[in-house]
């Protein structure tokens, strides 16, 4: 079995962490950089991530994660943030500047106005039905999200994805402790718990077998 299929067979959703065993800052780096080199649709990467390992903190967020043992005794709680549809305007900052770096002239700024148009037009026609902006944001973090967690596992280093939380009082506990964080620009989509295992996982992961899940469409002849 190569590196990368035993990092996806070591990974779990450890509910458990041994609270005596921290990340170091080089291993956390290496999983935000995961997330950093994602794909993200038209390359607009949607998302910030919060790094919690304050332990009041995460013992605030324990309180509206439906108090879940692993968000206090995890080293690192990331809060995985979707940027908000006012991100994506006309004369958005955050869009300007992300199409800006991907033309010959990132100072043209009507090459940028032709450009964050045709964006925006986009996600006002071509959106799957009832997918609103929001949603296709949040949709994009999951993207580095999994990335980070199969980082983490190349590391030897566990992770659980939660995603059960009061979401306006995540923005609020940012917004007393950040300055400028504002939940107007961000809303929350995943939090991941990253550490070290206290326990084996009790049963080896149930998956459907591949040919249950794939379908290969004949070639031409």
């Amino acid at each position: 079995m190569d590196q990368l299929n035993q990092a996806f067979e070591f990974r779990h959703a450890c509910k458990k962490f041994d609270i005596n065993k921290k990340i170091n800052d080089i291993d956390m780096e290496y999983i935000l950089e995961a997330a950093r080199q994602s794909p993200s649709s038209f390359g607009v990467e949607p998302w910030h991530f919060v790094v919690v390992s304050n332990d009041k903190i995460k013992k605030q967020l324990r309180a509206i994660c439906y108090d879940q043992e692993q968000v206090t005794s995890c080293s690192h709680y990331v809060v995985a943030l979707y940027r908000k549809a006012n991100n994506f305007t006309l004369q958005s900052d955050y869009l300007r500047r992300t199409i800006a770096r991907t033309l010959p002239n990132p100072e043209d700024k009507t090459a940028i106005d032709i450009a964050c148009q045709s964006f925006i037009n986009f996600c006002k026609h071509g959106l799957a039905d009832g997918l609103t902006l929001n949603h296709w944001s949040e949709m994009q973090i999951y993207i580095a999200s999994a990335n980070m967690m199969t980082a983490a596992a190349f590391k030897g280093i566990d992770s659980c994805a939660i995603g059960g939380f009061e979401s306006d009082k995540v923005i609020k506990i940012f917004e007393n402790t950040i300055p400028q964080f504002s939940g107007q620009v961000f809303g929350v989509g995943l939090c991941i718990a990253f550490g070290y295992r206290a326990d084996e996982p009790s049963s080896p992961h149930i998956r459907w077998p591949l040919t249950d899940m794939t379908t290969y469409l004949p070639n031409d002849k």
